[in-house]
């Protein structure tokens, strides 16, 4: 949800924060400015002023990231001639119906893997018991020297020795009739093997040969070269990890974790890595544009490492005290889910 407000010249707009908001963006209101600099400040709890942005007719409006949360005391003003615009949105309306669909989300992928991984356990179960039964079988042929590939006569002689030596000796002529036969199968069997064998050794020198750029191609280098690529403007993003889930485009509200340091020294100056985390539209200005630019076409589970210039953050006037001046950033962004 949309939020404003005007800063006039001479007033101060002091409160505790009840809904949590963002401020976006400054803008300097040209009906009422002269040639003279405004400056914007910000009490906060009562600690010393902090400068914003500075604003003039040839630099008339400026790009915020500020989040303030319920229970903060902010106060507001300005030093200056002319009015000052802040806009922004608010932070805890939405959040209650987003949360319930995040966490849907999670619970249905959630329960699809569950489900995956018990149809794997059933199947691995069905299989072990399969072998189990194949190798019961074959355990008979071994006591019948004369005849092992033969599973009836096997059955037969097994029954045989259970009722008897003399039913053996009266059923034993007719498995020397049968190895007549089976002795023409084994020819055929053997012609067949004899077949079978010959193409065979040219294959395993083929699978030799190919194995080895196979091995080569696979090289770890592959998946590198495309996860690093640098845009127009000089924004650098690198894909440390990606998501399985649907991807991130213009318009779409995304919540993300991110943690965001200086690339001068490394220092850290903000971060959200708790919650739903932060939320914002993608594309729509409500971020720096580094964000816009550097988190579209991210999918949901996916992590992102985005080196943003200055121009494409905070420009030369920086975000004082955190942000100086023409400073290079540096976000570690994981998109946690999108609408």
């Amino acid at each position: 949800m949309f939020w404003g407000l005007i800063i006039e010249p001479g007033k101060k707009y002091s409160q505790t924060v009840d809904n949590s908001f963002h401020i976006s963006k400054a803008t300097l209101d040209l009906s009422s400015a002269t040639d003279e600099d405004i400056t914007l400040l910000l009490d906060y709890e009562g600690q010393q002023e902090y400068i914003l942005c500075h604003l003039n007719k040839t630099n008339k409006q400026e790009s915020l990231d500020l989040n303030f949360q319920a229970g903060d005391s902010i106060s507001l003003f300005s030093h200056g001639q002319a009015s000052v615009h802040l806009s922004g949105y608010l932070l805890g309306d939405d959040e209650d119906d987003d949360d319930m669909t995040l966490g849907e989300m999670m619970e249905e992928e959630e329960e699809e893997e569950e489900e995956g991984e018990d149809e794997e356990m059933e199947e691995k179960d069905l299989r072990a018991t399969l072998q189990a039964k194949a190798v019961k079988r074959p355990q008979p042929d071994k006591t019948n020297g004369k005849s092992q590939k033969k599973a009836k006569v096997d059955v037969e002689e097994e029954e045989e020795e259970e009722a008897g030596e003399e039913e053996e000796e009266s059923k034993q002529p007719p498995p020397k009739q049968l190895s007549k036969k089976q002795m023409k199968m084994q020819k055929k069997a053997q012609q067949q093997q004899q077949q079978s064998p010959k193409p065979a050794p040219p294959q395993p020198e083929k699978k030799k040969e190919g194995a080895k750029p196979a091995d080569k191609q696979p090289k770890v280098e592959a998946p590198k070269s495309p996860a690093k690529k640098t845009l127009p403007g000089g924004l650098i993003i690198e894909d440390l990890k990606t998501g399985s889930g649907p991807e991130s485009k213009k318009g779409d509200l995304v919540a993300v974790y991110y943690c965001g340091k200086l690339a001068k020294n490394g220092k850290q100056f903000d971060q959200s890595k708790k919650g739903p985390g932060f939320k914002f539209k993608l594309g729509q200005g409500q971020v720096i544009k580094g964000w816009d630019l550097g988190v579209a076409g991210m999918k949901v589970g996916g992590k992102r490492k985005l080196t943003i210039p200055a121009s494409l953050a905070y420009g030369a006037g920086g975000a004082p005290p955190q942000i100086p001046p023409h400073s290079t950033l540096i976000f570690d962004v994981e998109l946690r889910a999108l609408n």
